[in-house]
């Protein structure tokens, strides 16, 4: 005997929707605790601006050196 089909079932299962809901909310919660630029004082936003402008810069550099790195 050979045979000569082989039947294939794919079930699609639905994300978790409650799950994804609670690591969203918890990642907005985190987020909102280390950064309320509300409370912050002029110092203290000048900071995080700085450290803001700094990680921008390093990524950009990071994204440039990929780039060069990926046509050799």
């Amino acid at each position: 005997m050979k045979l000569v089909k082989k039947k294939v079932n794919e079930k699609s299962l639905p994300p978790n929707v409650d799950l994804i809901k609670i690591i969203f909310q918890q990642i907005r919660d985190d987020q909102n605790k280390e950064l309320d630029y509300d409370k912050m004082s002029d110092e203290e936003l000048e900071k995080e601006r700085q450290r803001l402008l700094k990680e921008l810069k390093e990524m950009e550099n990071d994204s440039r050196k990929s780039k060069s790195s990926s046509k050799v």
